[in-house]
């Protein structure tokens, strides 16, 4: 692994160790809401062996998974530059500080393209694109979504025209926490019966669901 990236996720996993244990009490509007160390090195695996070149990710937070992902892009890449294969979207203007100092921080904030405002909005002014530019649209190779799970399915079938075929749709806390349960029983429900996808809940973690695209 980058060793600068390395530097910033350990830091990164000290704070939420912090935040889980009690022994710092942030408003929740600056919590990290991370995801697990074994769900960012799963997904950076992952990434690796899947050759991703392009990814997508809703809910940026402080950038944990975002590092995750880039470190798998720089080997992908050869470690040659690459600039903004990774688009990243969050409404927090505070998360969006952080998260961008993280990245200057990694050594890999030309990489990164962040998105500010709501997801759904920004996900329609994608799609938008992608249509106007019809076949030359540039698809994204991995989606992770990971903002409130009430929008789970809009967002899944806004980013579906977006993922190129074999891509894959990756959706966070499908197991933990409960209080997610309802939003997800319906998102788990929904994908299922799309016939050009093919999909699988990993227990990693707070639990991750993947969306493989088919055709």
């Amino acid at each position: 692994m980058d060793s600068k990236i390395s530097i910033v996720l350990k830091a990164l996993e000290k704070k939420a160790f912090a935040e889980k244990s009690g022994e710092i009490n942030p408003p929740r509007d600056k919590l990290m809401q991370a995801i697990t160390p074994d769900t960012g090195l799963f997904y950076n695996i992952l990434a690796k062996a899947s050759k991703t070149k392009r990814v997508l990710e809703i809910g940026t937070s402080a950038g944990y998974s975002t590092l995750w992902f880039a470190d798998a892009l720089k080997y992908n890449y050869g470690f040659k530059r690459a600039t903004k294969v990774i688009t990243t979207i969050e409404s927090n203007p505070y998360k969006i500080g952080v998260a961008t100092r993280n990245f200057r921080q990694a050594g890999v904030k030309s990489m990164i393209e962040v998105l500010n405002g709501h997801a759904l909005e920004r996900l329609r002014m994608l799609s938008k694109s992608d249509l106007n530019n019809n076949s030359n649209g540039i698809k994204f190779d991995l989606v992770f979504l990971d903002a409130d799970k009430e929008n789970l399915i809009e967002y899944f079938n806004l980013v579906l025209p977006l993922v190129a075929v074999g891509g894959i749709i990756a959706a966070d806390n499908v197991l933990y926490p409960v209080e997610y349960k309802e939003a997800i029983q319906d998102y788990l429900k929904y994908i299922r019966k799309i016939k050009r996808i093919q999909s699988v809940t990993i227990p990693i973690g707070n639990g991750e669901e993947l969306s493989f695209k088919l055709s």
